[in-house]
């Protein structure tokens, strides 16, 4: 097959939709497929595999490492050019949701599957000033969505929710991680030293994360420091670390920067536990990460992530935002090595069987259910697409015209979230 991969981030930024985009181009190519990636422009892009087609782009507003594009008639141009099977948006938002428009306006009515992984309508919240675009988020995916073939999203729980909310024609993308890179034997004394500050004789918990508002971390603050003894490391960066800093300033917490490959196998591996404190994850990379490492995964049963830890046998979930709970069960798994051991191999069994070939395979086939039913839709768009068009149009528009801080620049993302 010939796949063109529409995607709303791509390198050289590398988190959980990128990660999950990387090991689909990967396994496509294994297979003998052929790929086009379409992306917003971006500083740092690295060597990629397949040939990627640039837009021009801006940083949005309060969140500089996601760059919205703007895609021009080269897109209609390329496109036309490559000749797909099949168009896969990957996590659609405003360049993806653009670049559908202007395909169709320029004649190229092709099978294409939406791919979910991001809550827009719901990590708005955590940002003040966007909060009351939240329903209408909603609302514009849904719309959106609902022009494609076919839907994919990566949890059960998940697929339930957008169905609930009116999407159309969704189907799962199961859960995958590289087992053979993330396992226990990667630990070591170096990396525990390393990523704990110097302090490795403490119990020590571990987060990967993203460092920005909708990821929830300063809430881990509050549970350290009702969970006196035990220490933090903190994976990633982004644009809270500052904040966070200071949020973290007065309990046991490290901050660690990016990590990557197999740097950031053997941090998961060296720690004692892997907690967690999104409650906005349609599934989480980064808990699938630390059940392959072997760590047991404390976290909010929100999300997706109830679709991938079993409480009491893979990890411990605690209710959103409830201090004590969590609190609670991070002094158990660090008290009881039993059932810190008990939980850490039920999760390393559990997503051995999880793995890339099988994921992919599955969306193979739904490309194939997406070039059978675009016959059969027609080309229909649901009712009150014009409107959405507009919308997404005057939202660019508004985020264009935003000034943006100058602020010190972060280096590029290599921890997936």
């Amino acid at each position: 097959m010939r796949i063109a991969i529409i995607a709303e981030v791509f390198l050289p930024k590398v988190d959980g939709v990128v990660v999950r985009t990387m090991n689909l181009i990967e396994h496509l190519q294994r297979s003998g497929d052929e790929v086009l990636v379409v992306c917003p422009e971006a500083e740092g892009r690295r060597d990629c595999s397949v040939p990627v087609v640039e837009f021009r782009s801006f940083p949005f507003p309060t969140y500089p490492e996601y760059r919205i594009g703007l895609p021009d008639q080269r897109l209609v141009t390329a496109v036309r050019d490559f000749a797909p099977d099949v168009v896969h948006y990957i996590n659609p938002f405003a360049f993806g949701f653009r670049c559908y428009d202007r395909l169709r306006k320029g004649g190229l009515d092709l099978p294409n599957v939406f791919s979910f992984h991001t809550l827009y309508g719901e990590f708005v919240k955590r940002y003040g000033v966007l909060k009351p675009l939240s329903r209408m988020l909603w609302w514009l995916t849904r719309e959106y969505h609902n022009c494609a073939d076919l839907n994919l999203t990566v949890s059960a729980i998940m697929r339930e929710e957008l169905i609930r909310r009116g999407f159309e024609r969704v189907e799962c993308w199961p859960p995958a991680v590289d087992s053979a890179l993330f396992q226990p034997e990667r630990e070591n004394d170096e990396m525990r030293r390393r990523i704990a500050g110097g302090e490795c004789e403490k119990p020590l918990l571990l987060t990967v994360s993203r460092l920005a508002p909708e990821k929830n971390v300063a809430f881990l603050a509050d549970v350290l420091e009702q969970a006196p003894g035990a220490r933090l490391a903190i994976i990633g960066d982004g644009p809270q670390r500052e904040e966070l800093e200071r949020r973290f300033a007065n309990v046991d917490a490290h901050f660690v920067g990016y990590l990557q490959g197999a740097e950031l196998a053997a941090a998961y591996a060296s720690a004692d536990a892997f907690i967690y404190a999104s409650e906005t994850e349609t599934m989480g990379n980064v808990v699938l990460e630390a059940m392959a490492s072997g760590l047991p995964v404390i976290a909010p049963a929100a999300g997706g992530i109830p679709s991938l830890v079993v409480h009491g046998e893979t990890g411990l979930l605690f209710a959103p935002g409830q201090l004590d709970e969590a609190v609670g069960h991070v002094q158990a798994v660090l008290t009881d090595e039993a059932l810190r051991e008990r939980l850490g191999a039920s999760a390393r069994q559990t997503v051995q069987a999880w793995d890339w070939n099988n994921s992919v395979e599955t969306v193979r086939q739904s490309y194939l259910n997406s070039i059978e039913q675009h016959g059969r839709r027609n080309g229909r768009r649901v009712p009150g697409h014009h409107l959405a068009r507009a919308t997404v149009g005057g939202l660019v528009m508004a985020f264009r015209a935003v000034p943006r801080r100058r602020k010190k620049a972060n280096p590029i993302s290599t921890t997936p979230a």
